[in-house]
């Protein structure tokens, strides 16, 4: 192999690990920061079950975040946690951390920005989980941002 054959394929090593680097950085920086998420009483009825809805995403007026909701049924009262993770299960976002709930309906409106180029503080398309963990279990909810 030619010494200039070699630099090339060293110095697409360099990129490709580079690549890889940033990328797994990416999916463990955790957003700590719960000031874009609103939690509101949809009805006092009590739930019979604990249940979270389907994850419903749009994307706001400007195009910049994606705004994401689900419901949540909670029948009796419990300290509860509500986290967001990547497909590979890694949480990336702390929704709701230890807070009491009493008996009612609730709707989580939360917001996730949008990936336009090399930003590390965005969301790219594909598969996220939501996870309602409450003293009894937890329970998952898959959504995809396209």
């Amino acid at each position: 192999m030619l010494k200039a054959d070699r630099r090339i394929w060293f110095r697409y090593l360099i990129l490709v690990l580079i690549f890889c680097v940033t990328c797994s950085l990416q999916s463990q920086i955790i957003d700590t920061d719960t000031s874009d998420v609103v939690i509101r009483k949809t009805s006092k009825e009590k739930p019979l079950d604990f249940n979270i809805s389907d994850v419903v995403v749009k994307m706001n007026k400007e195009k910049t975040k994606y705004i994401v909701r689900a419901d949540l049924d909670i029948p009796v009262t419990t300290a509860l946690k509500l986290n967001v993770a990547d497909s590979s299960e890694q949480i990336i976002m702390y929704l709701i951390n230890d807070l009491t709930f009493k008996p009612a309906v609730y709707r989580v409106k939360w917001e996730m920005a949008k990936c336009f180029g090399t930003e590390l503080d965005c969301y790219s398309t594909g598969k996220y989980l939501c996870e309602f963990e409450t003293e009894q279990f937890i329970y998952r909810k898959d959504f995809y941002i396209k």
